[in-house]
């Protein structure tokens, strides 16, 4: 009879190990869209660079623009030179929405621009995103944009 709540609690402690205050790791608090993360450092904790221009979108709109094309174009042909970058795509929204619409928000505008740069010919494992919302670093952009930092 005491195998079992032994055996239960061993389950549940190993399963708590992949929890942030478990493993002691400092960047477990971001989280990455579409796959692991092994290879991307974080824009919260890393002094990354931009790869180019902040995507600025209108309203509460994740919809890729023609000015939007021409600068994933730009950064597409840099980046398809022979030393392939890894590029993380951080998505920002407007501090008025409630937290876990501007989370969503930003979210589908980093992965809309993360599709059009696979569209483009960019292999899909070099491009992560992340959403932050309004949750902002203290260096990172206001609002309404979407970030494109190179690895």
């Amino acid at each position: 009879m005491i195998r079992l709540p032994m055996l239960l609690l061993s389950v549940i402690l190993s399963s708590c190990s992949s929890l942030p205050f478990f493993s002691g790791a400092a960047d477990e608090a971001v989280i990455y869209a579409l796959g692991p993360r092994e290879g991307f450092r974080s824009p919260v904790s890393a002094d990354l660079k931009p790869a180019c221009p902040a995507l600025i979108f209108d309203g509460e709109g994740f919809a890729i623009t023609a000015r939007h094309r021409l600068t994933l174009r730009a950064l597409f042909d840099e980046n398809s030179a022979a030393e392939k970058k890894k590029l993380l795509v951080a998505g920002y929204a407007p501090p008025a929405l409630p937290h876990d619409h501007a989370r969503a928000l930003s979210e589908r505008r980093a992965q809309a621009v993360r599709q059009h740069l696979i569209e483009l010919g960019l292999e899909p494992a070099n491009v992560q995103t992340v959403g932050f919302g309004n949750d902002f670093s203290p260096t990172g952009p206001s609002s309404d944009v979407v970030v494109i930092y190179l690895q």
